[in-house]
């Protein structure tokens, strides 16, 4: 293989990569006036075939994409979408965000 050749795994090796982020303790409880501490969750990227299931499975309804997204992107803890929807408006907009930067979506634009 030349220098500059890519192999269909190279391609492919970022969408089984895990992330470890940080939440921190006011993401996790706000207003809690500095009581608690962080805690690490795993994270993974979004792959199209994924997004394109999460798109599908909200088509009636896009305010399940953010939520859809977390339940997909979350390596640990594992978590049902009964159970992502009862996360704060403020955890879910900090988890989306690492979410899309890990997956390579640029720009918030709907969700």
């Amino acid at each position: 293989m030349k220098e500059n050749e890519v192999s269909a795994d190279d391609l492919l090796a970022g969408a089984n990569a895990t992330y470890s982020i940080e939440v921190p303790a006011e993401v996790i409880k706000p207003g809690a006036n500095g009581d608690g501490k962080p805690v690490q969750v795993q994270i993974r990227p979004i792959t199209i075939g994924g997004f394109q299931l999460i798109l599908k499975a909200a088509k009636e309804d896009a305010a399940l994409i953010p939520l859809l997204l977390i339940q997909e992107a979350l390596v640990e803890p594992k978590m049902s979408l009964a159970q992502v929807q009862r996360m704060h408006l403020g955890l879910v907009e900090f988890l989306v965000s690492h979410i899309r930067e890990i997956s390579g979506m640029g720009e918030k634009k709907n969700f």
